[in-house]
Protein backbone atom coordinates (compact mmCIF):
# COMPACT_ATOMS: atom_id res chain seq x y z
CA UNK A 1 0.00 0.00 0.00
CA UNK A 2 1.77 3.09 -1.28
CA UNK A 3 1.20 6.28 1.31
CA UNK A 4 -0.20 9.64 0.60
CA UNK A 5 2.40 12.82 0.80
CA UNK A 6 0.64 13.52 3.84
CA UNK A 7 1.65 10.21 5.41
CA UNK A 8 5.15 10.27 4.08
CA UNK A 9 5.87 13.97 4.86
CA UNK A 10 4.63 12.86 8.77
CA UNK A 11 7.31 9.99 7.97
CA UNK A 12 9.84 11.57 7.37
CA UNK A 13 9.63 14.11 10.21
CA UNK A 14 9.01 11.55 12.47
CA UNK A 15 12.32 9.79 11.35
CA UNK A 16 14.43 12.75 11.21
CA UNK A 17 13.75 13.32 14.95
CA UNK A 18 14.59 9.55 15.52
CA UNK A 19 17.82 9.87 13.97
CA UNK A 20 18.21 13.23 15.57
CA UNK A 21 17.69 11.28 18.77
CA UNK A 22 20.00 8.20 18.02
CA UNK A 23 22.99 10.51 17.16
CA UNK A 24 22.67 12.20 19.97
CA UNK A 25 22.71 8.79 21.87
CA UNK A 26 26.00 8.04 19.57
CA UNK A 27 27.73 10.87 20.60
CA UNK A 28 27.01 10.24 23.96
CA UNK A 29 28.59 6.98 23.77
CA UNK A 30 31.62 7.93 21.88
CA UNK A 31 31.99 10.50 24.93
CA UNK A 32 31.85 8.01 27.41
CA UNK A 33 34.43 5.55 25.61
CA UNK A 34 37.02 8.84 24.75
CA UNK A 35 36.35 9.29 28.68
CA UNK A 36 36.98 5.77 29.83
CA UNK A 37 40.14 4.10 31.58
CA UNK A 38 39.58 0.84 33.27
CA UNK A 39 40.07 -1.85 31.03
CA UNK A 40 36.88 -3.32 31.65
CA UNK A 41 34.99 0.24 30.89
CA UNK A 42 37.26 0.22 27.81
CA UNK A 43 36.09 -2.84 25.99
CA UNK A 44 32.02 -2.09 27.13
CA UNK A 45 32.73 2.06 25.70
CA UNK A 46 33.94 0.33 22.79
CA UNK A 47 30.81 -2.15 21.81
CA UNK A 48 28.78 0.89 23.27
CA UNK A 49 30.19 3.19 20.99
CA UNK A 50 29.85 0.90 17.46
CA UNK A 51 26.63 -0.20 18.36
CA UNK A 52 25.24 3.11 18.86
CA UNK A 53 26.61 4.84 15.54
CA UNK A 54 25.60 1.55 14.08
CA UNK A 55 21.96 2.13 14.77
CA UNK A 56 22.30 6.01 13.76
CA UNK A 57 23.16 4.83 10.49
CA UNK A 58 19.86 2.43 10.60
CA UNK A 59 17.82 5.11 11.63
CA UNK A 60 18.95 7.76 8.91
CA UNK A 61 19.18 5.00 6.15
CA UNK A 62 15.14 4.40 7.27
CA UNK A 63 15.21 8.22 7.32
CA UNK A 64 16.20 8.04 4.11
CA UNK A 65 14.07 5.36 2.41
CA UNK A 66 11.26 7.51 4.29
CA UNK A 67 12.61 10.75 1.68
CA UNK A 68 11.91 8.71 -1.17
CA UNK A 69 8.37 7.07 -0.24
CA UNK A 70 7.63 10.63 0.01
CA UNK A 71 9.07 11.49 -3.49
CA UNK A 72 7.41 8.80 -4.81
CA UNK A 73 3.99 10.74 -3.30
CA UNK A 74 4.47 13.76 -4.49
CA UNK A 75 6.19 12.16 -8.24
CA UNK A 76 9.68 13.68 -6.61
CA UNK A 77 8.67 17.61 -6.08
CA UNK A 78 10.35 17.10 -2.82
CA UNK A 79 13.41 16.00 -4.25
CA UNK A 80 13.43 18.45 -7.31
CA UNK A 81 12.89 21.29 -3.90
CA UNK A 82 16.02 20.61 -2.61
CA UNK A 83 18.00 20.73 -5.62
CA UNK A 84 17.30 17.66 -7.48
CA UNK A 85 18.18 13.97 -7.74
CA UNK A 86 21.62 14.52 -8.31
CA UNK A 87 22.48 16.44 -5.80
CA UNK A 88 20.29 14.17 -3.71
CA UNK A 89 22.21 11.33 -4.10
CA UNK A 90 26.00 13.28 -3.94
CA UNK A 91 25.00 13.96 -0.66
CA UNK A 92 23.87 10.99 0.56
CA UNK A 93 26.56 9.24 -0.86
CA UNK A 94 29.30 11.53 0.25
CA UNK A 95 27.32 10.91 3.87
CA UNK A 96 27.77 6.89 3.74
CA UNK A 97 31.34 7.30 2.55
CA UNK A 98 31.89 9.51 5.90
CA UNK A 99 30.42 7.52 8.15
CA UNK A 100 31.72 4.58 6.27
CA UNK A 101 34.90 6.02 7.68
CA UNK A 102 34.06 7.28 11.48
CA UNK A 103 32.89 3.84 11.77
CA UNK A 104 36.34 2.35 10.43
CA UNK A 105 37.84 4.65 13.47
CA UNK A 106 35.66 3.61 15.79
CA UNK A 107 36.03 0.05 14.89
CA UNK A 108 39.63 0.13 16.71
CA UNK A 109 40.58 -2.05 19.54
CA UNK A 110 42.29 1.24 21.58
CA UNK A 111 39.74 3.12 23.00
CA UNK A 112 41.13 6.54 22.16
CA UNK A 113 42.29 7.37 18.45
CA UNK A 114 45.42 5.72 17.68
CA UNK A 115 46.43 8.13 14.85
CA UNK A 116 46.02 11.81 13.92
CA UNK A 117 43.72 10.61 10.80
CA UNK A 118 41.45 8.65 12.64
CA UNK A 119 40.47 11.94 14.81
CA UNK A 120 40.42 14.27 12.48
CA UNK A 121 37.79 12.17 10.22
CA UNK A 122 35.90 10.79 13.58
CA UNK A 123 35.47 14.92 14.73
CA UNK A 124 35.25 16.22 11.56
CA UNK A 125 32.58 13.98 10.12
CA UNK A 126 30.53 14.20 13.57
CA UNK A 127 30.56 17.99 13.50
CA UNK A 128 29.11 18.30 10.08
CA UNK A 129 26.84 15.63 11.11
CA UNK A 130 25.75 17.52 13.95
CA UNK A 131 25.78 20.88 12.43
CA UNK A 132 23.13 19.73 9.69
CA UNK A 133 21.22 18.31 12.35
CA UNK A 134 21.45 21.26 14.99
CA UNK A 135 21.19 23.87 12.56
CA UNK A 136 17.21 22.03 11.17
CA UNK A 137 16.51 22.48 15.56
CA UNK A 138 17.81 25.24 16.64
CA UNK A 139 16.38 27.56 14.13
CA UNK A 140 12.76 26.00 15.45
CA UNK A 141 13.04 26.17 18.97
CA UNK A 142 9.82 27.90 19.28
CA UNK A 143 7.56 26.05 16.80
CA UNK A 144 7.67 22.89 18.99
CA UNK A 145 8.65 21.32 22.05
CA UNK A 146 10.57 18.71 20.05
CA UNK A 147 12.57 21.07 18.38
CA UNK A 148 13.45 22.57 21.62
CA UNK A 149 14.74 19.19 23.02
CA UNK A 150 16.40 17.95 20.11
CA UNK A 151 18.30 20.84 20.02
CA UNK A 152 19.14 20.77 23.65
CA UNK A 153 19.79 17.26 23.28
CA UNK A 154 22.21 17.47 20.39
CA UNK A 155 24.08 21.02 22.46
CA UNK A 156 24.10 18.67 25.57
CA UNK A 157 26.06 15.92 23.36
CA UNK A 158 27.80 17.56 21.26
CA UNK A 159 29.46 18.95 24.66
CA UNK A 160 30.06 16.25 26.27
CA UNK A 161 31.91 14.74 23.29
CA UNK A 162 34.07 17.73 22.68
CA UNK A 163 35.18 17.78 26.49
CA UNK A 164 35.98 14.09 26.26
CA UNK A 165 37.93 14.66 22.99
CA UNK A 166 39.33 17.39 24.19
CA UNK A 167 40.75 15.62 27.09
CA UNK A 168 42.52 13.14 24.22
CA UNK A 169 43.97 15.96 22.16
CA UNK A 170 46.90 13.40 21.44
CA UNK A 171 46.35 10.50 19.77
CA UNK A 172 47.04 7.21 22.17
CA UNK A 173 49.89 6.30 19.85
CA UNK A 174 52.12 9.66 20.78
CA UNK A 175 51.40 9.54 24.26
CA UNK A 176 53.05 6.24 24.58
CA UNK A 177 56.29 7.62 22.86
CA UNK A 178 56.52 10.57 25.68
Amino acid sequence: MALGAEEAALLVRATARVSAAVFAASLVAAARRLAADDAMDIGAARRADVAAFAAFLAAHTIHFASVLMLAAATSGQNIRDAGGYSATFVVGAAFYAACAAVLRAKLRTAPRWTTVAQRRTEIGTIAVVWVVFFQAYALRLLQSVWFTALAVALAASLAMFAAAAARRRKPQAARVLL
